[in-house]
């Protein structure tokens, strides 16, 4: 028999036994065909497996429905190997699928060697790419703007002739198994509503809790479901993180790569760019998705894109089924890119450049052009927009007929963005020891307590501003919003903010001197704490017009609050719209 027709062959049944994989013994037996398959074959065979094979296994294990159309009705079943090992109660399988997933398992390193002969490229359907991504898409014009503003699509864009077809989104297997990665939750989000839970405490966030913040990633039986689909997938997460996203300035042990700081001259340049390529990837289906504003205002002028998301897009909050993913995904960046060092020229190099647009910096092509350009603090420059947007999204179009559950989701992101100090690694340590892995580090890596503010961190909270102010405020009319649908909830959220904002009377020191700053002219700050604070201003201004792009309070959405009323900051003002004001109302 021809190699390349016996190699079709095996493969198609491969294939054929994966579709038909159903019960814990066969998913097990399926997960073990490939692995053998894999390990039997060399690359330059593996042709036909990841062009027959691979798209069927991505699909058997998430759940995705391959018998629906492509017309972006397109929804995720329930009857994925992740959704199997949930309803059985699995561990043993659980493990099995986690096994062969991983990031030093054989599936990813054969994708790695398959990659390297450049041996299969995929086209990733345009209905499950993010809104703004697919209107993009559909002209001409506007195609060659979106690779120009995001790298992650630089090459990868492919010119379709067919009058009235889309362009398409031409990828190799590692990009095109997390954009299917990537997009799981957004799916689950999309086609199953959140569970109506009552919210008990506010309190501080914990593993356990994260079980309740994926809707679909799981089976109904509650009690089962948390340590199987739902820590399924954050462990996957956690783990791709882990190997592929690395730690600049902790001393953190790697265990399939050593930190940045530490390669030769001669380091291979691919693992930065595929860091950057998966944050890319995360913060666009997730952060971005629906977002009518995904880039700069000053950015997409310069790019000349004219096209209006807003009039496709409209007024939405954030998917539904994200809250956990994004937790995780957040306060990893945050994790590996703090404590911040030479906090004031952190601000200055950082805050002043690119505001943060995710991607917008060009692939580094030598070492100390990696560093320069990755250096502490950098994914959190990388996350603050499209994070301080996701967050209002959510304050400003969440539905008031609706529970407050997905809302407390985001506030819960929000709050613990806020505290970066206040992390104990004890969710990382629980998600370290379920992916098998060394502790990502230690509580003594933060010298500060729980009551107490490390100046250490004063960069962070500069750079970070406008969600320890602004955002303070739009919470406030979210509060008010939805006072009457659960006041326990609402009071409860608003005391933790109060409580964070008074914690420590430096760190209300500073919030209070930047927004005085804010509002002083330049004659009149003659204090030398505020002419310190001054240089920061512009940056802070500049911030607080661009993330806030049409996004405002209206005067139908349940609140008093009027239009454009936060573009100066007013926290502190002593006026009827002042923060102390609308506080004690």
């Amino acid at each position: 028999m021809n190699p390349h027709s016996y190699m079709q062959t095996k493969s198609t049944e491969l294939a054929e036994t994966i579709a038909a994989a159903a019960t814990a013994v066969q998913i097990s037996a399926a997960c073990s065909a490939v692995e053998s398959f894999l390990r039997k074959h060399a690359p330059d065979q593996q042709r036909w497996f990841f062009s027959i094979t691979f798209p069927t296994l991505i699909c058997r294990i998430f759940g995705f429905d391959e018998s629906a159309s492509s017309s972006g009705t397109k929804r995720t079943s329930l009857s994925g190997w992740i959704d199997i090992a949930a309803s059985t109660d699995d561990s043993e399988l659980d493990g099995k699928i986690f096994s062969l997933l991983s990031p030093n398992g054989v599936l990813l390193s054969s994708i790695s060697a398959v990659d390297r002969l450049s041996l299969v490229k995929y086209i990733f359907p345009a209905e499950r790419l993010p809104e703004w991504v697919r209107c993009m898409l559909q002209i001409k014009s506007d195609c060659q703007v979106l690779t120009d503003l995001c790298p992650l699509f630089k090459n990868k864009v492919m010119k379709v002739l067919i009058k009235g077809s889309s362009n398409q989104v031409q990828l190799n297997v590692f990009e095109y198994y997390m954009f299917w990665f990537a997009y799981c939750p957004v799916s689950r989000g999309n086609s199953e509503g959140s569970v109506t839970v009552k919210i008990q405490q506010m309190k501080k966030f914990r593993l356990d809790k994260w079980a309740y913040s994926i809707p679909g990633l799981s089976s109904n039986k509650r009690g089962e479901e948390k340590k199987t689909a739902t820590s399924f997938y954050l462990r996957l997460l956690y783990s791709y993180l882990r190997s592929f996203v690395p730690a600049y300035d902790l001393n953190v042990h790697q265990p399939y790569h050593s930190s940045l700081l530490h390669y030769s001259p001669d380091y291979d340049i691919s693992l930065i760019e595929r860091a950057e390529f998966l944050v890319n990837t995360l913060i666009y289906f997730w952060l971005l998705d629906n977002d009518f504003s995904p880039f700069p205002v000053g950015l997409c002028k310069s790019f000349g894109l004219r096209f209006s998301f807003r009039s496709v897009l409209g007024e939405s909050p954030p998917n539904s089924g994200l809250g956990a993913v994004v937790n995780v995904f957040v306060k990893y960046l945050n994790l590996i890119s703090l404590p911040m060092k030479d906090e004031f020229n952190q601000i200055e190099n950082i805050g002043s450049s690119s505001l943060g647009v995710p991607g917008s910096v060009n692939v580094v092509k030598s070492r100390d052009a990696a560093l320069s350009v990755h250096s502490v603090g950098s994914w959190n420059s990388w996350v603050q927009r499209p994070l301080y947007r996701y967050i209002l999204r959510e304050f400003l179009f969440y539905p008031v007929e609706t529970s407050v559950k997905n809302a407390s989701q985001v506030f819960t992101l929000w709050v613990s963005y806020m505290e970066p100090w206040m992390i104990t690694f004890e969710e990382f340590t629980d998600l370290d020891k379920l992916i098998g892995m060394p502790t990502i580090s230690s509580a003594e890596v933060f010298k500060s307590s729980p009551h107490g503010y490390s100046s250490s961190w004063r960069g962070f909270v500069l750079l970070n501003y406008l969600f320890y102010s602004s955002l303070v405020m739009h919470f406030i009319g979210f509060a008010h919003k939805f006072l009457h649908t659960d006041a326990e909830v609402i009071v409860q959220m608003v005391a933790k903010v109060i409580n964070i904002l008074t914690s420590s009377m430096e760190l209300k020191d500073l919030i209070k001197n930047v927004d005085t700053a804010f509002h002083s002219k330049q004659v009149e700050s003659s204090r030398s704490h505020l002419n310190t604070l001054n240089r920061f201003v512009p940056t802070i201004r500049q911030q607080l017009q661009d993330w806030e792009d049409g996004l405002c309070e209206t005067d139908a959405d349940g609140s008093f609050l009027h239009e454009n009323w936060n573009k100066d900051l007013r926290l502190f003002s002593d006026g009827e719209d002042g923060g102390q004001q609308l506080l004690q109302v």
